[in-house]
């Protein structure tokens, strides 16, 4: 069996790679990897997920930019309303039951199944 730290390593690498190539971000692979293997409550798996997707992006925005495929105006125009949107997104978490929470994220994961 793998030690804990080379297992976390290999899922993060995992979800930066999936979220790099698809753009779906690496908190739709680590959350569920915190809360129901590691068994990490959910607020403190999605602040640690934030953490490895702002390193995600940082990497796959720089290559993306390099290659010409980033829209830098069009990123200018919605940074405001995403960074908006994350502290609203915060408060609504400080609130929210963890059942709630659960069944919510649940929910944004099926659509995405669905809808993508």
């Amino acid at each position: 069996m793998l030690s804990e730290p080379l297992l976390l390593a290999l899922v993060a690498a995992c979800a930066g790679g999936l979220g790099a190539t698809l753009g779906i971000g690496g908190g739709i692979i680590l959350v569920p990897f915190l809360t129901l293997v590691l068994r990490l409550p959910s607020r403190e798996a999605v602040a640690l997920s934030l953490v490895g997707v702002v390193a995600t992006s940082v990497a796959a925005a720089a290559n993306h930019m390099r290659k010409g495929l980033a829209n830098v105006r069009l990123a200018l125009v919605l940074a405001p309303g995403a960074a908006l949107g994350a502290l609203l997104g915060v408060q609504v978490m400080g609130w929210m039951p963890d059942a709630a929470f659960k069944v919510a994220f649940a929910g944004v994961l099926y659509l995405l199944a669905f809808v993508t």
